[in-house]
């Protein structure tokens, strides 16, 4: 009787965060903005809302919160590998993050997204005090000149309202709006 062996194939498709980055190379590309803001990440194919754009892996854990940094907890920050790592913010993002099965954050289109788009999300989703924007590039019309973190957003924000943000904003989010 002879011994069964895995089938190659079949080790690929179980592994998720070999086939995550698989997606997230054949979703968005990183690319120079052709402004201050640097490097960017478009999107290579068109988005409706919903659909995951960059699935979140934590390249490592950071002790303390870094520019590139993204806050997990309110202890917890964590560098995220490429491409999640690089997506710029924008006060009127088309990505909202959502916790996922690797510990980490999905990027989620919350709108149509047209291929060769620049996908950005909102860092004060994330962070209740962000260090990583002093002065805000976005150049949305909506622009809060910088990002301040959660703490600043007001409580009929359109990120808060739809509940797109970090999860452990929301234990305290009640002690800190109610003051």
């Amino acid at each position: 009787m002879m011994t069964p062996h895995i089938n190659k194939s079949v080790s690929i498709l179980t592994d998720g965060v070999g086939c995550a980055r698989r997606l997230n190379a054949r979703n968005v590309s990183v690319l120079d903005t052709g402004g201050d803001r640097g490097r960017g990440v478009f999107s290579a194919r068109d988005f409706l809302p919903g659909e995951v754009v960059i699935i979140g892996h934590i390249e490592r854990l950071e002790r303390i919160r870094t520019t590139n940094s993204i806050q997990l907890n309110w202890d917890v920050h964590a560098l995220f590998e490429k491409p999640a790592v690089i997506v710029n913010h924008s006060c009127d993002p088309n990505l909202a993050i959502v916790p996922n099965r690797f510990g980490a954050y999905d990027f989620i289109a919350i709108r149509e997204i047209y291929s060769d788009v620049e996908v950005t999300w909102d860092y004060a989703t994330s962070e209740f005090e962000c260090i990583g924007i002093s002065v805000c590039l976005c150049g949305a019309a909506n622009c809060r000149g910088g990002v301040l973190g959660f703490s600043k957003l007001p409580p009929n924000h359109p990120m808060v309202v739809s509940r797109f943000y970090a999860p452990y904003l929301e234990e305290t989010l009640s002690n800190f709006r109610g003051k």
